[in-house]
């Protein structure tokens, strides 16, 4: 699974399964469960996070998003016996979901978090919100900012279950490319893990992200490189990015190019897929920086291979 699972391992280790086992809406007790920090007591005995029932005194008729935010505006205040994992004075943003994830936007003082904290603070948001059916990972942002020292920016449930780590329930093939000695794009075979929760298109744009395993080849997406969400439809993926991780590309529209080829190319070598479409901010696009989508938006075996 993820590197930065290993850096909680020894701090988690001895979690009781309650406090990391994916529980339903609380029913009685309240409406959903709220993932927190235990008391100093408590936590001296190995519950680091614990789940305690929460009644968001919503209307019966609440949409996903108002659920979601309730549930976050509650753990930054803390409720009951648990703790706020975040830092003093943060506040919640925005919320949005699409598809099936969750893009959660705190103020700026969450990006004071690092290590161990950010870990636990990560688990006690992604936590919250999967217990939603309708989500099943969470991306965090302060002041609209991605952490760029975390290993990855989509966070799922079975990323912050020890004892589900080794539920892999299909392996899929896939061709990731990159750039190899000379400059030219050299394809890599992978074998992605999918996990329940977790489809082809965003294992593969994690993989694509994390780089190549092969010491002769570079990867080419930059490392502020950030995508809002990647998903398939029918037979067409569509890719969001925001303007401002456009406006990081190199300036070269050599390098800018080659960038798209290796996602394009990538992204084709799943069953299945035969186009790309591009959202900017929501809005499809046909421009990747200064490069026109048209000649990448086809599979390649109609419009030419790298």
């Amino acid at each position: 699974m993820r590197k930065w699972i290993a850096l909680l391992l020894a701090a988690l280790l001895a979690l009781p399964a309650a406090a990391c086992t994916r529980r339903e809406p609380a029913g009685e007790e309240g409406d959903y469960l709220l993932y927190g920090l235990a008391g100093e007591k408590e936590a001296a005995g190995g519950d680091a996070i614990q789940a305690v029932p929460v009644d968001l005194s919503l209307p019966e008729d609440a949409s996903v998003t108002e659920v979601a935010q309730a549930l976050m505006e509650r753990l930054c205040q803390g409720a009951g016996e648990v703790s706020s994992p975040l830092p003093e004075n943060v506040t919640l943003n925005s919320i949005r979901i699409q598809g099936r994830r969750a893009y959660v936007d705190f103020s700026v003082r969450y990006a004071a978090l690092t290590g161990i904290d950010l870990s636990l603070a990560d688990y006690c948001v992604t936590l919250t919100l999967t217990q939603i059916e309708e989500i099943t990972a969470v991306s965090i942002t302060a002041a609209g900012r991605e952490l760029p020292y975390r290993a990855t920016q989509v966070l799922m449930e079975q990323d912050v279950l020890l004892s589900g780590m080794t539920d892999i329930i299909e392996t899929v093939e896939v061709t990731l490319y990159f750039s190899g000695e000379d400059g030219a794009l050299v394809p890599e075979a992978r074998t992605l893990e999918l996990y329940e929760g977790q489809s082809v298109a965003e294992s593969l744009m994690a993989a694509l992200l994390e780089g190549p395993r092969e010491d002769e080849l570079t990867a080419l997406l930059p490392e502020n490189f950030v995508i809002n969400g990647v998903w398939v439809e029918g037979r067409t993926c569509y890719l969001s990015l925001s303007a401002r991780t456009l406006e990081r590309l190199p300036e070269s529209a050599e390098d800018q190019e080659q960038i798209l080829a290796s996602i394009a190319w990538s992204i084709y070598s799943m069953e299945g897929v035969d186009e790309l479409r591009l959202l900017v901010d929501g809005q499809e696009s046909n421009l990747f920086g200064q490069i026109p989508l048209d000649a990448y938006a086809i599979r390649p075996e109609t419009s030419g291979e790298p």
